[in-house]
């Protein structure tokens, strides 16, 4: 039995391990390209990019963290992020800003390798990877697990103040800034959106929705073009909303006499798509589009919910991946289907998100 027990444990440290240190790596190979329209966003994308070294699928990349590491004083504390910055950058010449926030159990140099970097080397834009205490953004949700680190940790102002920073050093277009985010760090998205519009003239949603509590006081100051991408099958953020919930070992946990702290509940896609849609005053119905299945072995398939001619030149996406699980469309299956659920492989995520970025960012 004791034998049982320690091998149960060394699987659980090691499974804890993976879960924090792949955080949704992404493949390098991509289809060849052929079109530049949202819909199919990303095949003409290797036309003009630098190269960029040839990598097996499904590789994990922790080791090959991008850009540059840079240390912040932030409301008393030491606070770091990443910067990535494209060759073709030029200081007489602005460029947009994007900011990509990682996901829980993870941190800005694993956000870095996410597959946002070869993106900006491509099209021309900066990178920022802020890096969250503990491994947890403290994106609104008020859950009793980080209650304490919520209480007392401002997220919101600290990515306010790399931005401010970054503005400073950088020749970049105040009106082309940008955030996206995955899991927590698409929680996280979500709420600056909210919280401080007046900055950023898209965001970019990846596996999240919004809290319950952002919800209940969704009040942005102005329209944003917000994107959604969401796995209908996701085990760990349910699409319908409800309970955020990590359960590595399901079995094993019902074991357990320790009560289980809530890490929040979440609106439904649908629920969060619905607010952005009314505050940008898009009244028309959305155009919908079945994309492409190039791979019918992955079990998932997209569709496009496109809302256009909102409040200046403002727009809501919604990639509904339908069979998806926990994970970016085009990204490595860092865990077992099992756990997070099934790997989209039609579209390439992040550069999805930047041609709509690209095309309706608020004016």
């Amino acid at each position: 039995m004791r034998r049982i027990m320690l091998a149960i444990t060394f699987v659980l440290i090691v499974s804890l391990a993976v879960i924090t240190n792949s955080n949704f790596g992404q493949d390098q190979e991509k289809d060849k390209p052929d079109s530049t329209s949202l819909n199919q966003a990303g095949k003409n994308a290797k036309k003009d990019a630098p190269s960029v070294p040839a990598q097996k699928p499904g590789r994990r990349r922790w080791e090959r963290a991008t850009g540059q590491s840079v240390t912040i004083q932030h409301a008393g504390s030491d606070r770091e992020y990443r910067i990535h910055v494209p060759k073709s950058y030029k200081q007489e010449t602005p460029v947009p800003l994007v900011v990509c926030l990682h996901g829980g159990g993870g941190d800005s140099r694993q956000g870095s390798v996410m597959g946002l970097t070869p993106v900006a080397d491509r099209h021309g834009f900066i990178a920022v990877y802020p890096n969250a205490i503990n491994r947890h953004w403290n994106d609104g949700r008020k859950s009793e697990l980080y209650a304490e680190h919520d209480r007392t940790i401002d997220d919101v102002a600290f990515i306010k103040a790399v931005i401010e920073r970054v503005s400073k050093e950088y020749s970049i277009q105040s009106k082309q800034v940008f955030v996206t985010g995955a899991s927590n760090g698409g929680f996280m998205t979500q709420r600056m959106a909210i919280d401080e519009s007046q900055i950023f003239a898209a965001g970019g949603v990846i596996i999240a929705s919004m809290g319950e509590p952002l919800k209940n006081s969704f009040k942005p100051k102005l329209p944003v073009s917000m994107l959604y991408m969401n796995g209908t099958e996701d085990p760990l953020v349910p699409y319908n909303g409800g309970e955020v919930r990590v359960e590595l070992f399901p079995e094993l946990a019902k074991l357990s006499r320790r009560p289980k702290k809530s890490r929040g509940k979440c609106t439904s896609t649908d629920e969060a798509v619905a607010l952005w849609v009314k505050k940008n005053g898009l009244k028309q119905k959305p155009v919908v589009t079945q994309l492409p299945d190039k791979d019918r072995s992955d079990g998932s398939q997209v569709e496009l919910s496109l809302w256009e001619g909102g409040k200046k030149g403002t727009a809501v996406a919604l990639y509904k991946i339908v069979g998806g699980g926990h994970t970016l469309p085009g990204g490595i299956q860092y865990l077992p289907e099992k756990i997070v659920g099934k790997t989209n492989r039609d579209i390439d995520g992040f550069e999805v998100i930047w041609q709509f970025f690209k095309k309706y960012a608020r004016n």
